[in-house]
Protein backbone atom coordinates (compact mmCIF):
# COMPACT_ATOMS: atom_id res chain seq x y z
CA UNK A 1 0.00 0.00 0.00
CA UNK A 2 1.55 3.54 -0.81
CA UNK A 3 -0.27 6.74 0.11
CA UNK A 4 -1.16 7.81 -3.92
CA UNK A 5 -2.49 11.12 -5.34
CA UNK A 6 -6.07 8.98 -5.02
CA UNK A 7 -5.50 8.91 -1.20
CA UNK A 8 -4.25 12.68 -1.13
CA UNK A 9 -7.35 13.86 -3.61
CA UNK A 10 -10.01 11.62 -1.63
CA UNK A 11 -8.50 12.75 1.52
CA UNK A 12 -8.77 16.21 0.63
CA UNK A 13 -12.21 15.88 -0.50
CA UNK A 14 -13.43 14.34 2.54
CA UNK A 15 -11.99 17.27 4.67
CA UNK A 16 -13.85 19.59 2.54
CA UNK A 17 -17.08 17.58 3.03
CA UNK A 18 -16.31 17.34 6.73
CA UNK A 19 -15.62 21.29 7.03
CA UNK A 20 -19.28 21.78 5.12
CA UNK A 21 -20.77 19.12 7.79
CA UNK A 22 -24.41 20.34 8.34
CA UNK A 23 -25.00 22.15 5.23
CA UNK A 24 -26.16 21.25 2.14
CA UNK A 25 -24.70 18.87 -0.31
CA UNK A 26 -21.50 19.81 -2.03
CA UNK A 27 -21.33 19.43 -5.77
CA UNK A 28 -18.42 18.06 -7.55
CA UNK A 29 -17.35 20.99 -9.21
CA UNK A 30 -17.34 23.12 -6.00
CA UNK A 31 -14.72 20.34 -3.61
CA UNK A 32 -12.65 20.25 -7.26
CA UNK A 33 -12.20 23.58 -7.25
CA UNK A 34 -11.60 24.39 -3.39
CA UNK A 35 -8.96 21.62 -3.35
CA UNK A 36 -7.74 22.10 -6.77
CA UNK A 37 -8.67 18.28 -8.35
CA UNK A 38 -9.30 17.17 -11.83
CA UNK A 39 -13.14 16.87 -11.95
CA UNK A 40 -13.42 13.63 -13.16
CA UNK A 41 -10.49 12.11 -11.59
CA UNK A 42 -12.90 13.37 -8.54
CA UNK A 43 -15.60 11.70 -10.02
CA UNK A 44 -14.69 8.40 -9.68
CA UNK A 45 -12.59 9.02 -5.82
CA UNK A 46 -16.38 9.80 -4.87
CA UNK A 47 -17.94 6.59 -6.36
CA UNK A 48 -15.39 4.65 -4.17
CA UNK A 49 -16.06 6.58 -1.13
CA UNK A 50 -20.02 6.34 -2.09
CA UNK A 51 -19.52 2.56 -2.75
CA UNK A 52 -17.52 2.54 0.75
CA UNK A 53 -20.76 3.89 3.04
CA UNK A 54 -18.44 6.90 4.18
CA UNK A 55 -20.35 9.61 1.80
CA UNK A 56 -23.85 10.01 0.32
CA UNK A 57 -24.82 11.30 -3.03
CA UNK A 58 -27.84 13.37 -3.61
CA UNK A 59 -29.49 13.99 -7.11
CA UNK A 60 -30.83 16.56 -8.56
CA UNK A 61 -30.88 20.43 -8.47
CA UNK A 62 -28.98 21.50 -5.05
CA UNK A 63 -27.55 17.91 -5.15
CA UNK A 64 -23.94 16.61 -4.50
CA UNK A 65 -22.14 15.09 -1.82
CA UNK A 66 -21.96 15.09 1.76
CA UNK A 67 -20.21 12.80 4.84
CA UNK A 68 -22.52 9.77 5.98
CA UNK A 69 -21.29 10.23 9.42
CA UNK A 70 -19.84 13.26 11.50
CA UNK A 71 -16.18 14.48 10.99
CA UNK A 72 -15.17 12.84 13.98
CA UNK A 73 -17.02 9.81 13.23
CA UNK A 74 -14.95 9.21 10.24
CA UNK A 75 -11.07 8.22 10.50
CA UNK A 76 -8.23 8.29 8.09
CA UNK A 77 -7.51 4.73 7.74
CA UNK A 78 -11.55 4.02 6.48
CA UNK A 79 -10.92 6.51 3.75
CA UNK A 80 -7.73 5.03 2.64
CA UNK A 81 -8.29 1.80 2.58
CA UNK A 82 -11.60 2.67 0.94
CA UNK A 83 -9.34 3.88 -1.59
CA UNK A 84 -6.32 1.51 -1.41
CA UNK A 85 -7.24 -1.66 0.60
CA UNK A 86 -5.42 -2.61 3.82
CA UNK A 87 -2.43 -1.22 4.77
CA UNK A 88 0.27 -3.05 4.18
CA UNK A 89 3.40 -0.60 4.31
CA UNK A 90 6.02 -3.16 2.74
CA UNK A 91 5.40 -6.19 0.59
CA UNK A 92 5.87 -8.36 3.07
CA UNK A 93 3.00 -7.29 5.28
CA UNK A 94 0.51 -7.69 1.98
CA UNK A 95 -1.87 -10.76 2.46
CA UNK A 96 -2.77 -10.88 -1.24
CA UNK A 97 1.02 -10.83 -2.16
CA UNK A 98 4.04 -13.47 -1.39
CA UNK A 99 7.59 -12.65 -0.14
CA UNK A 100 10.25 -14.66 -1.87
CA UNK A 101 12.37 -15.09 1.80
CA UNK A 102 8.92 -15.57 4.13
CA UNK A 103 11.15 -17.43 6.88
CA UNK A 104 14.03 -15.79 8.44
CA UNK A 105 14.11 -12.56 7.14
CA UNK A 106 15.59 -10.50 9.84
CA UNK A 107 13.23 -7.22 9.24
CA UNK A 108 9.64 -8.42 9.12
CA UNK A 109 9.10 -8.18 12.27
CA UNK A 110 10.13 -4.37 12.57
CA UNK A 111 7.74 -3.89 9.55
CA UNK A 112 5.03 -5.45 11.68
CA UNK A 113 5.65 -2.99 14.42
CA UNK A 114 5.80 -0.13 12.34
CA UNK A 115 2.62 -1.07 9.97
CA UNK A 116 0.71 -1.22 13.18
CA UNK A 117 1.32 1.54 14.62
CA UNK A 118 0.78 3.28 11.15
CA UNK A 119 -2.68 1.95 10.95
CA UNK A 120 -3.09 2.85 14.82
CA UNK A 121 -2.25 6.39 13.93
CA UNK A 122 -4.57 6.60 10.77
CA UNK A 123 -7.29 4.88 12.83
CA UNK A 124 -7.14 7.70 15.79
CA UNK A 125 -6.91 10.21 13.52
CA UNK A 126 -10.38 11.70 12.83
CA UNK A 127 -11.71 14.32 9.51
CA UNK A 128 -12.28 16.51 12.26
CA UNK A 129 -8.42 16.20 13.47
CA UNK A 130 -7.23 16.84 10.00
CA UNK A 131 -9.82 20.24 10.29
CA UNK A 132 -8.02 21.11 13.66
CA UNK A 133 -5.00 20.83 11.83
CA UNK A 134 -5.73 23.10 8.79
CA UNK A 135 -7.26 25.62 11.93
CA UNK A 136 -3.79 25.79 13.58
CA UNK A 137 -0.75 27.85 13.67
CA UNK A 138 1.80 26.25 11.53
CA UNK A 139 3.89 23.89 13.48
CA UNK A 140 1.50 23.24 16.09
CA UNK A 141 -0.62 19.98 16.53
CA UNK A 142 -4.33 19.11 18.12
CA UNK A 143 -3.36 17.25 21.44
CA UNK A 144 -5.34 14.06 19.99
CA UNK A 145 -2.01 14.36 17.37
CA UNK A 146 0.61 15.00 19.58
CA UNK A 147 3.18 12.13 19.41
CA UNK A 148 3.42 9.93 22.04
CA UNK A 149 6.59 10.53 24.41
CA UNK A 150 8.44 7.52 24.52
CA UNK A 151 10.92 6.18 22.30
CA UNK A 152 11.00 2.48 22.53
CA UNK A 153 9.77 0.41 19.55
CA UNK A 154 8.00 -2.32 21.52
CA UNK A 155 4.55 -1.38 21.67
Amino acid sequence: MRITRKSDYGLRAMVELARRFGEAPVSIGEIAASQGIPDPFLEKIMQELKGAGLIRATHGRGGGYSLQRPPEAISVKEVIEALEGPVALVNCLDASLRCEIERGCPTSAFWAIINERFERALGETTLRDLLALTSTSPGSEPESLAPPKRSRLPA
